[in-house]
């Protein structure tokens, strides 16, 4: 019994590890594919803060409970950022497995596509959060600062 009880840990300790993996690697993706856009209309590149990625990882995680712009307790969505700078948006997105599709529909979007062009931005936070048990699966934010 005792074997079972740890390899059943090991298994979620593995699966949060890989759950982990796959979000910091899909952050740069989607960095380096927003980039490229960026680059198209003359936009400043967007680099990684810490503070946003760590923000926009529980934003993911709360998109599972509600795919909305407005926080599960009732709260706008950059109430998850401490430091919001003079300008911040964001953008969610869910069902696409890759970051490619994801900046693709984000792109296709008027309003997601005004966020990632906005010159103003100059930081990025990309969360990621998969749930097989969920509507849509895969979960996507992202945070922007100015």
């Amino acid at each position: 019994m005792k074997k079972f009880f740890l390899s059943v840990a090991a298994i979620f300790i593995l699966f949060g590890m890989s759950n982990a993996y796959a979000a910091e690697n899909f952050a740069v993706e989607v960095l380096n594919l927003v980039n490229a856009e960026r680059a198209k209309v003359g936009a400043a590149p967007l680099t990684l803060a810490n503070d946003l990625q760590s923000a926009a990882a529980i934003r993911a995680r709360e998109l599972l409970q509600s795919f909305s712009h407005v926080r599960p307790d009732g709260s706008e969505c950059f109430s998850v950022m401490r430091n919001r700078g003079r300008t911040c948006g964001e953008n969610i997105a869910a069902g696409n497995s890759t970051a490619a599709a994801t900046v693709e529909q984000w792109m296709s979007s008027d309003g997601h596509r005004a966020n990632i062009l906005n010159p103003a931005f100059r930081e990025l936070g990309v969360g990621y959060a998969y749930e097989d048990y969920s509507t849509y699966h895969h979960y996507w934010v992202q945070l922007f600062r100015g």
